[in-house]
This record gives C-alpha cells, sequence and structure tokens, in this order.
C-alpha cells in the first residue's frame, strides 16, 4: 500500500516539473519573440537610416560608389555587436556594393538579389512600412513601400533577418501633397511624389539573437526553474512535516489503540484543523477508555457472578449427591444392618457347630473317606467365614457414630496396612512420605480398614504385575495428603462417579462395599478421598486429613 506521504511527494513533484516546464517555456518563447523583434526594430532603423542618407542618394544618383563609405562606415559604427551579416546597395542596373561580415559563413549568390518592389521568390514573411511604422501585412506591393523584411535561412543553416528598402529621390511638394502624406490619405500618385534611385538590402544575422537566448536561458530561466524546484521542495518538505507527518503519527497511535492501548493520546499542539482533529482525537480516546472501563468493570462482576454460580451450583450438586448418597447409604445401612444381624447369628452357630464337628468326628470312622471329609469341611469353613466378613462389612457400613479420634502417624498406620494384606510379589510397592509429618486426628482403625481396601483394590488391578507406590506429604499447613498410585487396568470414564456407590464394583467376584465404606469412613474423619484415574495406564487414590492442632 502506496503511503499519504509518497503519494503526496509524487504529486508535488509532478506538479512543480510540469510548473517550472510551462513556465520555462513561456517565458522562453516570449524572450525569443521580444528578441526577435527588437532584431526587427533594429534592422528597420538600420536600413531606413541608410535608405534615407543623402549621401546615398546622391552616390546612386551619380553612380559613384566612393560616396557610400562613410554612410556604410556611420552604418557599422551603430552596429556594435556586430549584427549585421551581409549589406548590399544598387541601383536600378546593378549591384554597386556588396559585403559579408567574415565571421559568416555564407555565399551571398545564396542571398536573392531584389530590384523592384515587387514580391519576391524568396520571401518568407513580410510587412509593409511607412514613416509611422508597419501599417498591414500583405504579399502585394505598391510604389508607396518602403520596407520589405524576410526571413532567409541558408544551406550552411546561417538564418538571417533580410531587410529591403528603397532609395526614394526626395522632391518638393505642395502643401497640398504635404498635408496628404501626414495625414495619410494616399490618394496621390506616389510615383509622381518620388522616383526610386536604388535599392539598400541589408541582412541580420541570428547568431547574436541565439547567443542572448542562451544567455538568457543560463541567467534567468534556468535559475528560474531551479527556484521552482526548490519552492516546490519547500513546498513538500513542509506539508510532509505540518501535515502528513501528523497523520502518520495519528495513524500510528490509532493502530496501537487498536491492539486494545487506550493509554494513548496524540501530542500535537498546533491552532490548525489537525491540533483540533488531535483534541477530538483525545478526547474520543478518553471516552473509549472510560466505556472500555466501565465495560471490563461489568465483565468483572459478571464473571465474579457466574464463577459464584458456578461454586454454588457446584455446591448444590455437591449437596444433592451427598443428598442423594446418603438416602441410599440410610437404605442400604438400614438393610445392611437387620440383614447383618439375622444372618450374624446363623452364621457363628455354622462356625461353631462345624468347629465340634471336626474335633469329635473319629478318624476311624472316615478314614476311607478323610481327605474328602477334610476338603469340604475346609470349603465350609472358608465360605463360612467370606459370610461372616460381608456381615460384619455390612453392620460396619451401617454404622453412622462419628469415629474415636486421637493424633496418629501416617507411617504407622501404611506401614500396618500393608503388613495386613498379602501382595504377590510380581508387585513392587515403593512408600515415599515426607520427614518429619505431623500427626493426623483420625480413628486408627477405621483408617487402616481404609488403606486396607485401597492397597487390595489396586492389587487386584494388577493382576499381571505392576507398580504400587504410596505417597504421603504435607499439604498447606492443615491437610496431610496420602497418594495410593498403581500401574494397573484403570477404571473407564463412565463408571468413575459410580465408584463410591455402595453395591457397585467392577470385579467378577466384588460386592462392592469396600470403596462405600472408605467414601463414608473418611467423610466422618471431615476429610476428602479424590479419584484420578486413565484407562489402561493405571489409578490414584488420593485420602487428605486434617492435621492435628497443638
Amino acid at each position: 500500500m502506496i503511503g499519504i506521504r509518497t503519494k503526496l511527494i509524487l504529486l508535488m513533484g509532478i506538479l512543480v516539473v510540469v510548473i517550472g516546464i510551462l513556465c520555462c517555456a513561456f517565458f522562453l518563447n516570449h524572450t525569443k519573440r521580444q528578441q526577435e523583434e527588437a532584431l526587427k526594430k533594429f534592422g528597420t532603423s538600420l536600413v531606413m537610416l541608410l535608405a534615407q542618407d543623402n549621401e546615398v542618394a546622391y552616390a546612386l544618383r551619380s553612380a559613384q560608389e566612393a560616396f557610400l563609405d562613410a554612410a556604410i562606415n556611420r552604418l557599422r559604427d551603430l552596429d556594435r555587436e556586430e549584427e549585421i551579416g551581409y549589406l548590399r546597395i544598387s541601383d536600378n542596373q546593378k549591384v554597386m556594393v556588396e559585403e559579408k561580415t567574415p565571421k559568416i559563413n555564407v555565399n551571398m549568390e545564396e542571398i536573392p538579389t531584389r530590384k523592384t518592389l515587387h514580391k519576391q521568390d524568396a520571401a518568407t514573411s513580410h510587412s509593409r512600412w511607412a514613416r509611422g511604422g508597419i501599417l498591414s501585412e500583405s504579399p502585394d506591393f505598391s510604389p508607396l513601400t518602403e520596407l520589405y523584411c524576410d526571413k532567409i535561412k541558408t544551406r550552411s543553416g546561417e538564418v538571417f533577418c533580410d531587410f529591403f528598402a528603397p532609395v526614394f529621390e526626395k522632391k518638393t511638394f505642395s502643401e497640398e501633397e504635404f498635408a496628404a502624406q501626414i495625414l495619410g490619405e494616399y490618394g496621390v500618385n506616389a510615383e509622381e511624389a518620388r522616383s526610386v534611385l536604388g535599392f539598400v538590402q541589408m541582412g541580420l544575422s541570428h547568431h547574436k539573437l541565439n547567443e542572448r537566448t542562451r544567455k538568457i536561458i543560463w541567467q534567468s530561466i534556468v535559475p528560474m526553474g531551479l527556484g521552482i524546484v526548490f519552492g516546490g521542495m519547500c513546498m513538500m518538505f513542509f506539508l510532509t512535516t505540518y501535515l502528513v507527518s501528523p497523520l502518520r503519527y495519528m495513524a500510528n497511535i490509532t493502530l496501537d489503540i487498536a491492539r486494545g492501548d487506550l493509554t494513548r493520546t496524540v501530542d500535537i499542539r498546533s491552532r490548525d484543523e489537525i491540533g483540533r482533529l488531535s483534541v477530538n482525537f483525545n478526547e474520543m480516546t478518553r471516552s473509549l477508555k472510560t466505556s472500555h472501563d466501565e465495560k471490563e468493570k461489568i465483565m468483572a462482576q459478571l464473571r465474579d457472578h457466574i464463577k459464584d454460580l458456578y461454586n454454588t451450583n457446584k455446591e448444590l450438586k455437591e449437596t444433592q449427591e451427598r443428598l442423594v448418597r446418603s438416602e441410599k447409604l440410610a437404605a442400604v445401612g438400614k438393610l445392611a444392618s437387620g440383614v447383618g444381624h439375622e444372618l450374624r447369628n446363623p452364621l457363628g452357630a455354622v462356625k461353631n457347630a462345624l468347629f465340634l464337628l471336626k474335633k469329635n468326628v473319629s478318624a476311624a470312622h472316615v478314614q476311607s473317606e478323610s481327605q474328602k471329609v477334610n476338603t469340604l469341611m475346609e470349603i465350609i469353613e472358608k465360605e463360612t467365614d467370606r459370610g461372616i466378613k460381608i456381615v460384619n462389612d455390612l453392620l460396619g457400613f451401617s454404622r453412622t457414630a462419628k469415629p474415636t479420634v486421637s493424633p496418629a502417624n501416617v507411617r504407622t498406620i501404611i506401614e500396618s496396612s500393608l503388613s495386613r494384606i498379602k501382595i504377590p510379589g510380581k508387585i513392587k510397592k515403593f512408600v515415599h512420605t515426607e520427614e518429619p509429618l505431623p500427626p493426623i486426628l483420625v480413628d486408627v482403625t477405621q483408617i487402616e480398614q481404609v488403606f486396607m481396601n485401597l492397597i487390595q483394590n489396586a492389587c487386584d488391578a494388577m493382576p499381571m504385575g505392576g507398580s504400587l507406590t504410596i505417597r504421603a506429604q504435607k499439604e498447606g499447613s492443615s491437610v496431610l495428603s496420602t497418594t495410593f498410585t498403581d500401574t494397573g487396568c484403570g477404571i473407564p470414564d463412565n463408571v468413575k462417579h459410580m465408584i463410591f456407590d455402595p453395591l457397585f464394583t467392577t470385579k467378577s467376584n466384588g460386592l462392592g462395599l469396600g470403596l462405600a465404606v472408605s467414601h463414608s469412613i473418611i467423610q466422618r474423619h471431615e476429610g476428602r478421598i479424590e479419584l484420578e484415574s486413565q484407562e489402561g495406564k493405571g489409578t490414584t487414590f488420593t485420602v487428605k486429613l486434617p492435621i492435628a492442632t497443638t
């Protein structure tokens, strides 16, 4: 994109060049016309002076060439710049004097000889002269004509103003004829008034005229053109400094404002339209900044309101989830409490009966089937213990009493939980704890149950082996965070929200109470349990518990 500065410079440059050329051409043409007119006037004066000289008339009348020298010398004295290129004086019969300036390279044979006052073939321009000056321009001549002017160009390239005038025999006029001549009434027969003695022909060279023209060009026209160019440059500098530069400055500030910087202002101190424009621009910028600040303030308030609404919605959602979970837990707990109590006594009786049966059965009576009986008894005992564990979990889940808390060391709880779980050899375990760790306010038995459930779930998620990393660290000034990270199969995204629901499990032989019980225990301890899992890469459970205050 062409800038306004470049456009203005190009336009002003073209305008200055055109104006300079036109001015120089006009002045040159006017100068040439003036010089040509001056040359014609000078030639007219010289040829008329020579034609009216008494000695010239006497020489022509007496046919004596010697009488022409004095007149020719007087004419030469008047030609101070040596503009006379040739001179020819002739009577009605022959040429008496024919001279040319040595400096002029011209063959006099090329100059036509005029013997009459009629139109000559060599004439290119002519005028009819009288005593009062030029009367008319006409190709026709009469004996009244006193001057004939031509412009002649020779083969050598020389240009002459050719002046031709007759020399009249002077006679005495009557008073009537004199009055008619003075008043310009040419009704009198001119041939009767005067007779032609001969002719004077003179050529003025254009050499000096060209020299004067060149001198004027270098002394006047060229300085005038340079002055016009210099003036145009000054005008361009003025316009670019006082008009274009402020506009470019304002354009750059406009770009900064468009990028968001509303603190920019235009510092142009002038009392013209640009100064008023800068003042209006600054007022507009201040108005935009005020509007922008108000908009940002409103947007900030809207963001705060949206954030509050989001937090409120989140809290409402969490509250709703807690209420739904509480209702579910209450229903399941009530059911579990009733079922647990109903099943616990029969299972206890079965276990006691099995113990007495194993003790009282004689080896002799079942010797042949001792292996089969022992296998069946072991199955009964194992399934009875599993049933008792399920009943205990149901009863534990149904408990709603607050835990009995006391300060405890989390590393001790972790080590105790690990010692009570049989971890397969193909699973590597890593325990990292900060030292020293502050004590936590917990019910140690319940927290051990939570840690055991999480460790057991991690081992179940890595049937082909992997690594289990347990890390305990202080988080802030009031929370201790314990993470259990495995490299197992992970939990699908579509079931993450149900992982802490009672009776929900992804295991083929699970009951779905472990994580529900753990979540309930951590809530009763005023803590949080969080889940991060990526299917196929592993799972991380984070347990956050309050630190014991001193």
